[in-house]
C-alpha cells in the first residue's frame, strides 16, 4: 500500500475508533515503530525541538474538552513528483458531555518517499512531525 492510500485511511479513521489506520500512517505498527520528534515551527520557518512524542500528537493537539467526531476533507492536492500532499479539511469535533458539534480548521502537507511519510506540517497549529533516522546497533566483536 502506498503513503498516500495509508494517509487517506487515517483521516477517514478519526472519530470512528479505528486507531490502528492512524497509527499505520505513521508507522507505528510492528515490531520497530518508526520514531518521530516534533518541532514547533517559529517565525520565518525557524523550527524548535519540542521533544519526541508518538505520531499521533498530530491528531490529538485539540484542548482536551474537545473529541474528535470525523474529518471533513476538502482539498486534497498531490504534487507531479507524488512526494507532497497537501491536505485542508475541517475536524468536526464535540465538547466532551454535549451534543454541539463545531468545525475547526486544519492544513496538513506531507512529505513522502517510496511507501513512508517522511514529514507531515500542519500550518494552523505550527507543528511539524520529522521521522527520525533508525537507530543504528553497532556492535563490536572482540
Amino acid at each position: 500500500m502506498d503513503a498516500e492510500e495509508l494517509i487517506r485511511r487515517g483521516y477517514r479513521a478519526l472519530g470512528l475508533g479505528a486507531a490502528d489506520d492512524v497509527l499505520a500512517m505513521f508507522d507505528q505498527l510492528g515490531d520497530e515503530p518508526a520514531q518521530w520528534a516534533v518541532y514547533a515551527v517559529g517565525a520565518f520557518g525557524s523550527r524548535h525541538p519540542a521533544g519526541d512524542v508518538v505520531a499521533m500528537e498530530l491528531f490529538v493537539g485539540l484542548p482536551s474538552h474537545f473529541e474528535v467526531i470525523g474529518v471533513e476533507l476538502r482539498t486534497w492536492s498531490m504534487n507531479r513528483r507524488r512526494t507532497k500532499l497537501t491536505v485542508i479539511g475541517r475536524y468536526r469535533v464535540r465538547i466532551r458531555g454535549s451534543w454541539e458539534v463545531l468545525a475547526l480548521p486544519f492544513t496538513h502537507v506531507w512529505y513522502v518517499s517510496s511507501r513512508r511519510v517522511e514529514k507531515v506540517v500542519s500550518l494552523l497549529d505550527g507543528v511539524e512531525l520529522r521521522r527520525l533516522a533508525p537507530a543504528r546497533h553497532s556492535g563490536t566483536c572482540s
